[in-house]
């Protein structure tokens, strides 16, 4: 088989689930050059070169991809603040390396505020009505907040957002994070210390995820999957940066009727092409978008557009593709990338966490240990029905420990997705430590609760 080099730029998100997807390639023999911001065990093990950079600086990655230029075919990255930050003009120009990313000038994660004005003009149907908020504008803070009070006769449910991602932190939503004139107001005027605020209508409805690829010419869409973003079950507590996901075995979502997925797929298309411009445009190359969707009983908004796969969305996705993923990213390259095969298969990823994360008022807990053997095992005994990809833990000495955030991907895979349900839980039953997870995500109460929500949005609107 073909040896290729392969740059990974991981802040340990879905990292490990881009490597084990590229090593499970029948036509090419991968070398993982990983930079990544601490040593990950599963990616270190797995590693030609191994290097750790605990802020990601797009300067010193770039130091990497040069020293070994020569030996990486293409780079992959699983964090937005390396595309954000210019990762992929920075490594190119210096290295001579592409990444399959977008370009700088697409990336528009980087404010919420500038997603809205660009679907002004390529995507309107689907932009809720917004507001943006500058302190810069105002004498005062008071002066802002009077302002922000007033705009509610407009949005009389608000959503809250920081103009700059916060990851789910800092967003507030009319009825879970407050329910008052003056709740909103002291929300807005802590945003506002922080800089710009997005404030946007309140939409109803069922979320789901919509990705793209793209060689910069042809867009080629995903099948659909949906996050669970609160940290507890029934979507209680806090907004958190993701405690799972599921896809069905099919390209639409099972509370979701086919017809909706095709009208998404073709707005998505039409304002993708818009974007793009009439030729081809390289800076649109990779996971060109990773689309948050609110379905309601009167078509879809988008709640915001993501410049890099969602973390555990993006994992179901890369453990149900058919086509060699390395073929993938080489037809990516080189524009001629038309169609992705992905497999009929339902998946579900749960994420273990620390007992404490998505927990109001707990405190983070230390770096306790945690134990992935049996898990390991486990999958191994499965062949391939459970997966398991470690996100935010580290090797400390002759210890795994782990960090503050999402410990955990434990993937499962089946015919449906009750099937897969009940992978994912077993593997994370097998895995050793003060974790806790989420035990709806993919349910089938969760699941019959969606469509029920969404019939009655779609009766109520005619």
């Amino acid at each position: 088989m073909d040896k290729v080099g392969v740059l990974v730029v991981s802040k340990c998100l879905s990292g490990a689930a881009i490597i084990d997807t590229i090593s499970r390639s029948e036509r090419y023999t991968p070398e993982f050059y990983i930079v990544e911001r601490q040593v990950n065990p599963f990616n270190m093990e797995r590693a030609e070169v191994h290097a750790v950079v605990p802020d990601l600086a797009v300067a010193e990655v770039a130091k990497v991809a040069k020293r070994y230029a020569g030996n990486i075919a293409f780079g992959l990255t699983d964090t937005e603040d390396f595309v954000t930050a210019g990762g992929r003009d920075i490594v190119e120009r210096e290295s001579g390396v592409q990444m399959l990313c977008v370009s700088r000038k697409f990336a528009v994660e980087g404010s919420k505020a500038g997603q809205r004005v660009l679907f002004d003009h390529i995507f309107r149907r689907a932009n809720p009505k917004y507001r943006v908020f500058d302190g810069k504008d105002y004498a005062n803070t008071g002066e802002a907040v009077s302002d922000f009070t007033k705009s509610l006769e407009d949005f009389r449910e608000p959503v809250v957002k920081p103009d700059r991602p916060a990851r789910g932190a800092g967003v507030g939503v009319w009825g879970a994070d407050f329910s008052t004139r003056e709740g909103a107001a002291k929300f807005f005027e802590k945003g506002l210390a922080k800089g710009r605020v997005l404030v946007e209508e309140k939409v109803e409805g069922e979320e789901s995820s919509f990705h793209a690829f793209s060689d910069g010419r042809h867009f080629v869409p995903a099948p659909m999957t949906r996050d669970y973003k609160r940290g507890l079950d029934g979507d209680e507590g806090p907004l958190t940066g993701g405690m799972g996901s599921y896809r069905g075995p099919d390209y639409h979502l099972p509370f979701l009727r086919k017809s909706d997925n095709d009208l998404l797929v073709r707005d998505e298309e039409r304002s993708f092409r818009r974007w793009r411009g009439r030729d081809s445009e390289p800076g649109l190359r990779g996971v060109v978008l990773y689309d948050a969707i609110m379905h309601t009983g009167r078509g879809f908004k988008v709640l915001e557009r993501n410049s890099r796969g969602g973390n555990t969305e993006f994992i179901n996705l890369l453990s149900t593709i058919a086509d060699d993923f390395v073929d993938v990213c080489f037809r990516m390259l080189d524009g001629s990338l038309k169609g992705i095969k992905f497999e009929s298969t339902a998946s579900v990823a749960t994420c273990a966490v620390p007992s404490s994360y998505g927990v109001s008022g707990v405190p983070p807990s230390g770096p306790g240990p945690i134990g992935l053997a049996r898990a390991y095992a486990l999958a191994k005994r499965s062949e391939g029905r459970i997966r398991v990809f470690p996100m935010d833990v580290r090797v400390d000495g002759d210890r795994t420990v782990m960090g503050t955030s999402r410990s955990v991907a434990v993937v499962g895979l089946g015919k449906t997705v009750e099937e897969a349900r009940g992978a994912s839980l077993e593997g994370c039953s097998s895995i050793v430590g003060l974790l806790r997870w989420r035990k709806d995500i993919a349910s089938h109460d969760s699941i019959s609760r969606s469509a029920a929500h969404l019939r009655g949005l779609r009766h109520a609107s005619g």
